[in-house]
């Protein structure tokens, strides 16, 4: 009986809808001018009928709005591939040029030292703070041989103290048991460079009668056979005399910047004196 009664309200409401639809659509079209009945059918439906088209539209801007937000979503997507494609790109450039960059300094290195010169990728770097070396991709089946000279565009690295077929071993000049002779360019003043195991180096035996001074460049020397003469070492960053003693004490900053190296390249020229 419930079920019954609420169909029959449900085709009432659903007469009464098209019943006003037609009325609407014939008065739209012309055909039918309306009279009393009419006009109190529109406004007894005209709340329904702004419903419904409220309803339409609501659904028709839901809908665009849907659209346009997966198209935004789409275009954010594509924007996003494309900036990452960007950036892939940009770091090969960068890759590229660097690798440029130091193709160059070789070229120009290798003007300025008559010997071979091969280039070595650094591949592992010594975990202890008491040793400072590195490990490169060259070794004895390259030409590498213990005693040879490893330098940069940029000054002197160290010198090769063990190879294997494939790798080899490099003592860092900031190494302790590293030690060198070197030239004050500006001077010509002389002086052994000693490794401290840091990030600087110091010049002994300088005597306190030699001009020295903060920013001062430091270059190799003929001595020891080990390194071609004029490459660059260091630069004096701090000069200290005493009162009393025979040599002043001189702080040096090399060339190099051994936390950062990537490439290295190997002068292949075997060494007639070894450093101690």
């Amino acid at each position: 009986m419930v079920d019954l009664k609420r169909r029959r309200g449900t085709l009432i409401i659903i007469f009464l809808v098209l019943f006003a639809v037609v009325l609407i659509s014939l008065q739209i079209s012309g055909r039918y001018e309306g009279d009393a009945p009419h006009n109190v059918g529109l406004k007894i439906f005209a709340p329904w009928q702004r419903a419904f088209h409220w309803v339409v539209d609501s659904i028709r801007t839901v809908f665009r709005n849907h659209v346009f937000l997966v198209n935004l979503k789409e275009e954010n997507r594509q924007l996003q591939e494309e900036v990452r494609r960007l950036k892939r790109e940009n770091s090969e450039l960068k890759e590229s040029a660097q690798a440029a960059e130091r193709l160059r300094r070789l070229l120009l290195l290798k003007e300025r030292v008559t010997a071979p010169i091969i280039s070595a990728e650094v591949i592992a770097f010594s975990p202890s703070v008491w040793f400072r070396t590195i490990v490169i991709n060259k070794g004895s089946r390259d030409g590498v041989k213990k005693g040879m000279p490893v330098v940069m565009w940029e000054g002197v690295v160290g010198r090769v103290i063990r190879t294997s077929s494939s790798t080899s071993i490099v003592l860092l000049i900031i190494d302790r048991n590293s030690s060198m002779d070197v030239l004050v360019q500006r001077t010509r003043a002389r002086g052994i460079m000693d490794g401290e195991g840091g990030a600087r180096c110091y010049l002994r035996y300088a005597p306190r009668t030699e001009d020295i001074q903060v920013g001062d460049h430091l270059i190799t020397s003929s001595l020891g056979e080990i390194f071609p003469k004029g490459l660059s070492v260091g630069e004096v960053v701090m000069v200290e005399k005493k009162e009393y003693g025979l040599f002043q004490t001189v702080e040096i900053r090399p060339s190099v910047d051994f936390f950062r190296l990537e490439e290295v390249m190997v002068i292949l020229t075997p060494a007639r004196k070894r450093e101690g």
